[in-house]
């Protein structure tokens, strides 16, 4: 009997952990596939079109990094205050975070203006591709504060159990933005042919949609959510200070994570423009499996500091390990793939034979690393939820900057290994942290973390 009712409450909390995530994981997919799309169009510009595209928008992942912290602080707080049946202070809560990302992200867009050429050169692009990435960098960065501001409104109404909403709004974004890179990139319907440049005016229309759709949802109310326009008259100090408490940990944390993306990059590119087109069609393909398995780590985080707001710590280590554990099976399917048929996933974006060739190798390198991801992955979440983002950026520091770049380094440039290497370098780091994380969580100070 006692079996009976165990397996009954393993399929109920995979139920609600698939309904939290499926949402996010079909949000995922169409956001991979538009992008997919993009990047397809993008890619019959030629391989200098791929590479500006790839180094351009790399920098502003640190610009975005404080915003994805506040963005996990707000997950953390608004979980709680729900799972607490507060939902005053979960409203206040989204309100605050969204009020002051609307400040600094007006900043990182302007910056992503003003500064484009010289963001593209820094990332070591070649003269022809400088051109372009300025154009590329110009023409996005409009969109990165609608973007910014997605982010944290779509971390609220996740941490308070809607993940519906930003799959609505991302399904009509995407929509948009496939359409409008049909006509701008190529010149359709009367527009002239806009190139690279064309492309990133799709994506910054696309960004503004989402959020318009998102907000308006806030203003309605949704899953015990209702903001006024009258409480963002006011800074709530002592408030916008436990925000930052949990979001600083994290934001250093996705800033370490952002430079060391950046920083393999510009190791990749001292291989050659070729090598960062391959580079940047590979994690495009990766996306396919690692942007849906997000919904794991959102449905993880929200069950996590619903339970501990509600007092149910050995509930929130079991909706973890759950999230955890559907996480890997959907990944390490994905990372199977990868390693069977590389090709067919790669002839997605060129013709291109010798891209295709070192793609296939590169995309059978990720493969193997889907199942050490997932669980770094989901692990991640589950500490996040909690609010202890601390553990999380110590990870992160000894996973991405000592193992991640001291080894690209070592084999690219020192010992002169080809692209390939860089790339066992990421497989070295998603183990380790894949098994450090799960050490870390099986332990349990996260249940005790206060915010």
């Amino acid at each position: 009997m006692s079996e009976q009712r165990a397996l009954a409450g393993k399929k109920e909390l995979n139920r609600k952990i698939i309904l939290l995530a499926w949402p996010v994981m079909a949000e995922m997919f169409l956001q991979t596939l538009a992008q997919m799309v993009d990047m397809a169009m993008v890619g019959r510009l030629g391989q200098a079109a791929i590479a500006a595209v790839g180094l351009s928008f790399r920098p502003l992942f640190v610009g975005q990094a404080i915003f994805l912290g506040l963005g996990v602080a707000t997950t953390a707080l608004v979980a709680r205050f729900i799972g607490g049946g507060d939902e005053k202070m979960a409203t206040r809560s989204a309100e605050q975070s969204l009020l002051t990302t609307s400040v600094l992200a007006l900043a990182l867009a302007a910056c992503g203006f003003y500064f484009a050429r010289e963001i593209t050169a820094f990332m070591g692009a070649e003269p022809d591709v400088i051109e372009l990435g300025t154009t590329y960098l110009r023409a996005l960065s409009p969109g990165l504060f609608f973007l910014m501001l997605s982010t944290i409104m779509t971390s609220a109404l996740r941490a308070s159990g809607d993940t519906k909403t930003s799959f609505y709004a991302g399904m009509v974004a995407n929509t948009v933005n496939v359409a409008l890179n049909y006509t701008f990139i190529f010149g359709h319907f009367g527009f002239p042919a806009l190139g690279v440049q064309g492309a990133a005016i799709a994506t910054s229309i696309a960004h503004l949609v989402t959020a318009s759709i998102v907000f308006t949802t806030l203003l309605r109310g949704r899953g015990g959510l209702h903001l006024s326009w009258r409480d963002f008259a006011t800074f709530d100090w002592p408030l916008i200070g436990r925000l930052f408490r949990i979001g600083i940990p994290a934001a250093l944390e996705r800033l370490i994570m952002s430079l060391s993306i950046m920083l393999h990059v510009k190791i990749v590119a001292t291989l050659g423009t070729t090598a960062v087109a391959v580079s940047t069609l590979a994690g495009n393909i990766e996306q396919l499996s690692f942007m849906p398995s997000i919904g794991f780590g959102v449905a993880a985080s929200t069950l996590v500091g619903q339970n501990l707001g509600a007092r149910r710590p050995a509930e929130a280590a079991r909706s973890g390990w759950g999230a955890t554990r559907l996480c890997a099976y959907f990944m390490g399917t994905m990372g199977l793939l990868f390693v069977l048929m590389p090709s067919v996933f790669v002839r997605i974006y060129t013709d291109d034979p010798a891209v295709i060739s070192s793609a296939a190798l590169i995309l059978r390198i990720i493969g193997i690393s889907q199942l050490p991801q997932a669980i770094a992955f989901t692990a991640s979440g589950i500490l996040r939820g909690a609010g202890d983002t601390k553990a999380v950026l110590v990870f992160v520091i000894l996973g991405n900057v000592v193992i991640r770049l001291g080894l690209s380094y070592l084999f690219v440039v020192i010992l002169g290994w080809g692209l390939w290497s860089a790339y066992l370098a990421v497989f070295i780091d998603w183990i380790f942290r894949g098994t450090a994380m799960a050490h870390w969580v099986r332990l349990g100070h996260w249940q005790e973390t206060a915010v």
